[in-house]
């Protein structure tokens, strides 16, 4: 071991002044340089006094080694607990906790905005998010604040990648192939309001979303009915096992009411000739205001009426067969469902019974399939015919509760629907018309 200090002189303000540098043994070098406060004057230059203070230092110095030394061994052994932060929580974690009914952004939605989120909304984001975030392998060990652009591309070919399938009733698993780009979009807003969040909050700094960019969407036009299939429905036989699912046909087709909205249509809803379309009714939250708070009032086609009358009738039927008083409450839901104790038909019903529908209209389920037809094209049926049998378009945004052109002109396909021989002959009609003047002229 080398002498543990030595002293050398060094012009300072106030004068020559002694200095002391210091060897670390674990660097085997003399690493620290300090000064010792005493002047180098006089005939001996204070050089006893000198040394005296650089032992002093040597002394502190090694001191203050071994305390850092027990620290850090200390520190290895019994390392303080991290501060939870969100820049530092696991991405699932964190999004998991913030697609809830109690995270901040569902309370400030609710009490400082008072746009309260659906709890149908919620739980949608969280499982995707579950299904499409959790098993992605590039999200191991990443946390918020570390979620990089890069990390987030790899995501999205890994999204846009992703096989859809389906469980038939039989236990059947169909391959729908991969998921659309519309739905991976919709996944990827999940993360992306949750992300923006918390940068908004300044718990992390930069936003890795931004210009990201979405998945290409490559929409499929949705089906729709023609007039014949249309006039079909209403001359199709009506019993007591399938008029409630014919209900939901015209209701749909005539009336242009959503899903949710033919869930929570009541009896009080329905007078003089018009349905007044103010319910919605939504899984775990009841009833509640149509969609984009669109209530308004929908004429009574003379079929729809004729199944309405049907409809009640069988409903006091039913409960004098049952041995319950006659409910004529203006509150009791038309499509009442047998099972579920006062309450709307399940989403299920109208899923199945609309692919019977179709069938019985002759439109197979290969064809349904081809031409995408759903329950919501009932919706889309209803604008595009009456587009083409000439209502005024504010007319029909006043039916459908549509706030914009650009959203009722997506429910409009005419060239689905248009006769091309009757269209013809009203094209050529004047020039026939002068054809004929020129010739007995």
């Amino acid at each position: 071991m080398r002498y543990p200090y030595t002293l050398y002189k060094k012009q300072s303000k106030i004068g020559i002044m002694w200095h002391a540098r210091i060897w670390d043994e674990s660097q085997q070098r003399y690493a620290y340089s300090r000064t010792t406060g005493i002047l180098a004057e006089g005939k001996r230059e204070n050089r006893r006094e000198a040394e005296d203070a650089a032992k002093k230092l040597y002394e502190d110095f090694i001191a203050q080694k071994k305390e850092t030394e027990a620290s850090q061994i200390i520190q290895a052994t019994h390392p303080k607990p991290t501060i939870k932060t969100v820049a530092n929580t696991p991405l699932a974690e964190y999004l998991s906790n913030f697609w809830s009914t109690e995270s901040e952004y569902a309370k400030f939605n609710r009490d400082v905005k008072h746009k309260p989120i659906s709890p149908a909304y919620i739980k949608n984001n969280f499982n995707d998010t579950r299904r499409h975030v959790e098993p992605f392998e590039g999200f191991e060990g990443v946390t918020v604040g570390n979620l990089s652009k890069a990390i987030l591309k790899k995501w999205l070919i890994w999204l846009a990648g992703r096989r859809k399938t389906r469980t038939k009733k039989d236990g059947t698993i169909i391959d729908e192939g991969t998921i659309t780009g519309r739905r991976a979009n919709t996944v990827i807003q999940s993360v992306r309001v949750a992300i923006r969040w918390a940068v908004d909050n300044e718990e992390i700094e930069n936003d890795p979303f931004h210009k990201l960019g979405e998945v290409t969407e490559t929409n499929k036009e949705k089906g729709v009915l023609t007039f014949e299939e249309r006039k079909k429905l209403t001359e199709l036989p009506v019993t007591v096992k399938n008029y409630k699912q014919r209900l939901m046909m015209l209701l749909g087709c005539y009336c242009g009411l959503r899903r949710g909205e033919m869930r929570g249509l009541q009896w009080g809803d329905i007078s003089n000739g018009l349905i007044t379309v103010q319910h919605n009714y939504i899984n775990g939250e009841g009833v509640k205001i149509p969609k984009c708070n669109s209530a308004r009032k929908v004429p009574i086609s003379s079929a729809v009426q004729k199944l309405l009358d049907f409809a009640r009738k069988e409903q006091e039927v039913q409960d004098i067969k049952n041995k319950k008083p006659v409910n004529t409450s203006p509150e009791r839901f038309v499509l009442e469902s047998p099972k579920y104790n006062g309450k709307p038909l399940s989403n299920n019903f109208f899923r199945d019974r609309i692919e019977i529908e179709f069938m019985n209209l002759g439109i197979t389920a290969e064809q349904q399939e081809e031409r995408f037809l759903s329950c919501h094209s009932l919706r889309h049926t209803f604008v595009t015919l009456a587009q083409l049998s000439g209502i005024p378009d504010v007319e029909i945004r006043a039916m459908t509760g549509q706030k914009s052109q650009a959203v009722m002109n997506r429910y409009s396909h005419a060239p689905q629907v248009i006769n091309f021989d009757d269209a013809r002959q009203k094209i050529e009609t004047p020039y026939i018309a002068n054809i004929q003047k020129t010739v007995n002229g």
